[in-house]
């Protein structure tokens, strides 16, 4: 038989090409535009299930008489004053929150994601909320509070809220190792990131943080931002090993010290997505390109000097409930994570307060 000439392989090629531009163009999921979400069908369901085994974890501090900690980020390392000032903005920076050039008195929480020994590799967090922003509404009711929350590494390692099922789970029947390890059900890419993810700085204020999750910025509904905290010299130390050896409060007393005899100066920053693929809003695991959009400053948080270490200033951070739908609506969050978070932060910090409030017991970490 002889073999099929150039016609034939054309015509093949061509029928191929056809073929796939037929599927393609039969696809239910039209492309994504800049700023949109996509809400799975089946995601009231995952959170309901995710605040059924969040609220179990509580309970079961509560029957034993002890103190429920944070799901996430349970020690507080340190909880400072600072003030957040919003210099004047042109431009698409000039929206929301960073119209106008003010000042906010400003709260930061800084934690760790999983250790009360500073000494150990983990992920670090950061929790700020502003105080009297005109137009912003909290999730109970409350007025005047914007919140933003922030992880030391630019990705989550439980992006979407699947994963996030899934790890809840995991860590409710205290397995944590099963989501990661889970033959049927592998998660390398999360186990990578978890890992990578891990530091221990010399300080609180020597790293980056990053929303790892995306938001509104202004009214425009094609707008969308991620967020970024950074030392206002603009030099974010790389993960090394700042560890005292001796000191399982290291990071606390490093930056008592530090804010004990001076100030300190952090700059807040958006990133603009560009690209709705490559910079996806259901994602939270896939960090944006810094070099296809690099983040830009909006804000100053200035620290005073001042105590960060007495049960007084950590108490008043225990008893507050962070959540990023805390906000004015120009900067409303964004993707699947952050729609997971709304109501179940919310249940999970109610049962939280209001169970250690009625312990007599130091509540200090």
């Amino acid at each position: 038989m002889p073999s099929p000439g150039k016609h034939a392989v054309g015509t093949l090629a061509l029928a191929l090409s056809m073929g796939l531009g037929l599927v393609a163009g039969c696809s239910d999921d039209p492309e994504l535009a800049l700023g949109e979400e996509r809400i799975a069908p089946d995601e009231a369901t995952l959170e309901r299930a995710m605040t059924v085994r969040i609220l179990e974890i509580g309970q079961r501090h509560r029957a034993a008489g002890t103190p429920i900690p944070r799901f996430n980020q349970p020690k507080t390392v340190a909880c400072a004053r600072a003030t957040f000032e919003v210099p004047p903005h042109t431009g698409e920076l000039a929206r929301g929150l960073f119209a106008e050039p003010g000042e906010y008195a400003a709260l930061l929480r800084f934690a760790n994601a999983t250790q009360q020994d500073d000494r150990v590799k983990d992920l670090r967090g950061l929790s700020v909320r502003l105080f009297g922003v005109a137009g912003a509404e909290g999730v109970d009711g409350s007025r005047g509070h914007q919140d933003f929350l922030f992880n030391s590494h630019p990705a989550l390692f439980a992006g979407t809220p699947e994963d996030f099922q899934r790890f809840v789970s995991a860590v409710a029947d205290d397995r944590l190792w099963w989501y990661f390890l889970n033959p049927l059900a592998p998660q390398p890419k999360s186990l990578w990131i978890a890992l990578r993810a891990r530091s221990r700085p010399d300080s609180p204020l020597a790293i980056g943080y990053y929303s790892t999750t995306p938001y509104r910025y202004g009214d425009d509904e094609t707008s969308a931002v991620k967020y970024a905290v950074r030392p206002c010299d603009g030099e974010a130390a790389p993960n090394g090993d700042g560890a005292d050896g001796d000191d399982p409060d290291y990071l606390r007393n490093a930056m008592a010290a530090q804010l004990g005899g001076g100030e300190a100066c952090l700059t807040f920053m958006v990133q603009f997505q560009t690209d709705p693929e490559a910079m996806p809003i259901e994602d939270a695991s896939v960090a944006w390109d810094e070099d296809a959009s690099p983040f830009r400053p909006v804000a100053r948080l200035s620290l005073p000097r001042q105590e960060i270490d007495t049960p007084d200033a950590l108490a008043r951070c225990e008893s507050l409930v962070f959540n990023p739908w805390n906000t004015h609506p120009a900067h409303r969050p964004l993707g699947g994570i952050n729609r997971m978070r709304r109501d179940l932060y919310q249940a999970a910090g109610e049962l939280r307060t209001t169970h250690n409030a009625t312990l007599s017991v130091d509540e200090t970490p």
